[in-house]
Formats: structure tokens, sequence, C-alpha cells
């Protein structure tokens, strides 16, 4: 989550406008931030116009400096504008022209000449600063790549705009280099860099109280990925306490300090935290917390034997997900009520509401999670003992499985075959069930190894049932009771036997 805005560091001082004069930086005063101005409304819509004609005028004019100005003034407006893909094109081009005029030599001759000659006028427009405009030029390029998430090319972008930032006079640009580091550092670096570089944010003076409030959330997000949370549960203590005017940010860090307590192994501390956090999203109304938060709240009420509770959360989710028309929060959700009503023993709606999940899914295009609601739904009929429901889940399980593999999830399609396998021994069809056992087992071998560490009982819970099998097949006798286990909702095979 991007806390702040780095692009109100970006400004347009130093490059010359098309007349000659100077612009003001982005974020300063001087009638930028009026709304309405521009031929749009927006108040970037008039440098993006300005820009641009001053990058026609210069290239046409065969001024290549004058068209990389215009250029790189027309990608930070776009920057301002949230169109970041079309600002990284007009910094390239920028770029371009940077590098056109460093190959020829000339530009910083005749710049020193303008400054140092008293025959010569002072140097204007067409003899600005090389350096400066390509610290601006690469600056802006590791702004756009990092506001499109690019989080590789942006910490290259960083890196090579480093050197460039350095020394007098580009104080504005290293200081705007610095807010996009540190930004790349809290969305993609370890927990470590992320805690830094938000440290410097919450000590730095210039920081507005709501951006600290921000930062300090953060910093309790990544303590509590960095193994330290009771370093997290303090901080969000302490931010809660600091929030009472503010319930929106109160209610999100309820739930870090919820995932602190987690942590910590104070689980019913956790619940009733995460609990109390969804309700206050649902009292306030936000649509996007109230359905990112459901399905976790829901599975630790399952986890603490209240599936009932856990139906209810996602329920009340789903009101949001529906009106706000949050195709895939509504199916997560539906496939978490129909969990949590399998897990209350209310087969019959947790089937239907898997079957509706499924529905919404492929309505979605999303094909995943429509084999997901289809492994759902089999795993609930599976335990039918009317022989067409397990007629029925068996097809559900071959369908998903071919629906996975298309989706190149292997793994997925292994523990169809597994359960499927599991399903035919619980019915006693002994050699269907050695035959898709031993698939099952062929499948989870071909895939790597870090594809199974998710249920690392897979292969031994295979190679027991196989035993069984054979032992079965040479003298029949009743089954052991933890033969043929399902891995359940979750995929999973906790108990390989003995």
């Amino acid at each position: 989550m991007q806390s702040f805005e780095f692009r109100q560091w970006l400004p347009t001082a130093d490059l010359a406008t098309t007349d000659g004069t100077q612009t003001g930086g982005i974020g300063d005063s001087g009638g930028m931030e009026d709304e309405g101005t521009g031929p749009e409304g927006h108040p970037a819509e008039a440098l993006l116009a300005d820009a641009r004609a001053q990058a026609a005028s210069g290239q046409a004019a065969g001024q290549p400096y004058l068209a990389a100005v215009g250029r790189t003034r027309a990608g930070q407006a776009l920057l301002m504008l949230g169109r970041p893909a079309e600002a990284l094109a007009e910094f390239d081009e920028a770029q371009g022209y940077v590098d056109m005029l460093r190959a020829d030599g000339s530009h910083d001759e005749q710049r020193l000449l303008h400054i140092s000659s008293l025959s010569l006028p002072p140097a204007d427009q067409r003899h600005g600063d090389l350096g400066l405009l390509e610290a601006w030029v690469r600056v802006g390029r590791a702004a756009a790549l990092t506001e499109l998430r690019r989080w590789a090319d942006a910490r290259v972008a960083v890196d090579e705009a480093r050197p460039l930032v350095k020394g007098w006079g580009k104080r504005a640009p290293r200081k705007a280099l610095d807010a996009i580091a540190a930004e790349v550092a809290r969305a993609d670096g370890t927990p470590r860099e992320a805690t830094s570089a938000l440290d410097r944010v919450i000590s730095d003076p210039g920081t507005s109280d709501a951006d600290r409030r921000r930062a300090r959330y953060e910093r309790a997000i990544h303590l509590v990925d960095d193994g330290r949370p009771e370093d997290a549960m303090r901080e969000a203590l302490t931010l809660i306490r600091d929030c009472d005017d503010d319930p929106a940010m109160a209610a999100r860090t309820r739930q870090v300090l919820g995932a602190a307590l987690l942590a910590l192994g104070r689980e019913e501390d956790a619940t009733l935290t995460l609990q109390t956090a969804f309700d206050d999203f649902d009292r306030l109304g936000d649509a996007t917390a109230v359905v990112a938060a459901a399905p976790g709240l829901s599975w630790r009420l399952s986890e603490n034997g209240d599936p009932r509770g856990a139906a209810a959360v996602a329920q009340r989710a789903l009101a949001y997900a529906e009106s706000s028309g949050d195709a895939s929060g509504e199916i997560d959700l539906r496939i978490t009520r129909a969990t949590a009503l399998d897990a209350a023993g209310e087969s019959e709606e947790a089937i239907a509401e898997f079957a509706r999940a499924a529905s919404a899914a492929e309505r979605a295009g999303d094909l995943v999670r429509a084999q997901d609601a289809r492994h759902g739904e089999a795993i609930v009929r599976a335990r039918s003992a009317d022989a067409s429901e397990s007629v029925e889940a068996l097809s559900l399980l071959d369908a998903a499985a071919a629906g996975y593999a298309a989706a190149d999830l292997p793994e997925r399609a292994a523990e169809c075959q597994h359960e499927a396998a599991a399903l035919l021994g619980r019915l006693g069809s002994l050699e269907a069930a050695q035959a898709r056992y031993a698939a099952a087992r062929e499948a989870y071998l071909a895939i790597p190894d870090v594809l199974r560490s998710a249920d690392p009982g897979a292969i031994p819970d295979c190679d027991y049932n196989l035993a069984v099998l054979a032992a079965l097949r040479a003298t029949p006798s009743p089954a052991p009771p933890d033969a043929f286990r399902s891995g359940g909702h979750h995929m999973r095979h906790d108990r390989a036997g003995t």
C-alpha cells in the first residue's frame, strides 16, 4: 500500500516552459493545485499540454535539449494524472535525447562557453544543465516503474539514478529518489528493509500526521512479517490509542494486532480482536475491508469450533461484495461460506453454495476458482452414503482435475486424483482405487518439490493406501480405520497412516 505520494517531489523546477519561464514544483503552490484549471479540469492537464508543445517545438527546431525537457515535463504531468505507463514512455524518449546529447558532447561545451564568456549572452533554455535534466529523467523513470508495481525494474532504475542525483544543486531529485527507494522497500523489500524505510518516514519532521500514522500501520505489519510479534503488538496498541479520531485506521490496526496475537499463540484474544475489527469495518460501511477481512475471520471461527459463526461472517460480507460488484470477493466468500456450512453439518446448503460459487466464477471467467468450488462440492457429496452422490462427486473431481491441469496447476490436479482414489477406496472399488492412487502418486512425483511442500503427507498417504489396497486384494478384510481418508477442503493429508 502506498502511504504517501512521492510524485509531489517530482518538480518541474529547473525545466523551462515554452516561454522560457521556470515552473514551480509539483506539489508547490503557484496555481497548480487549483481545481478546474487546465483543459480537462485537472491542474496537470495544462502542464501536459504545454510540455507536449515544448517537446514538439524542440524537435521541429532541431533542439534536442528542449525536446528532452518537454518529454520530461510531460512524463511528470502524466504521473500526476495517474498514467504511469504513458509517463514511462515519455521518460524513455527523454533519455534517448539525453543519450544523443551525451554522445555528441557539444551541449556541455556550449553551456560552459555561455556561462564563462563575457562576449556571449547568458545560457538560455537551449543550454540548460544536462546533468540535472538527466537526474530528473532517471527519477521519473523510477517513479513510473514504482507506480506500475514493476518492483525489480524499479530497483534497477533507482540504482541507475543514484549516481546522477549526487552533488550540489541536486537536493530535490535526491529527495525524490530517496522517497521512491523507500516506497519500493516498503512494498517489495524484506521486512527489515521496509521497517528501516518506514522509520525514516516516521522520524521525518516533514511527514504529515496522516502519513505518519499510515507509516506506523505499515511498520506494524512488517514487524509481524519479520517475526517480531511483541514489537508489532506494542506498535499496534499505541497506534490504536492515537487513532481515537480515525476509526478506519483503528480498525485496520486491530487486524494487525490480531495477527500479532496469533503469532504469540494467544488465539482466543486474536479471534476476538479480528472479530472487533470486522465489526468496525461493517459499522463504517467499508466494503473493501469487510470483504477482505471476512475469509480470514471465518476460517479462525471455524478452527475455534464455531462454523455457524464463520458462515454468518461470510454471509454479512457477501452483501458488500455483491453490492460493490466485487466478483472475486463474492466467489471467495461463497466458497468460504460453503466450507463453513459443511463443517456445521448443513450439507445441502453447502452444496448449493459451492454450486453458486462455481457459477459466479464461470460468469467472471475465473476458471481456477470455478475448479475450487467444484472440488469443494465434491468433498461434501463424497461424504454421503448415497451412491448417486458418490458418482456426482467423482464427476466433479474429474472436471476439477481437468480444469486445474489446463490452468497449469498440476498439484491441485493431483489432489483431485488423490481424492477420487480415497472415495473409491471407501466405496470398496479396490482396483479402481489402486489405479487412482498410483496415478496421483505419479502426478505428485512429476511436480517440483516446492509445489508439494504445502501437503508433505500426500505421497506417504498414497504409499500407505496402495499398501492397504494390495493387502485387501490379497486377503479380503475390513479396511483399517485410517485408510482412504479425504484431504478435505484444504487439500491436506495431515496423517499418512502407519
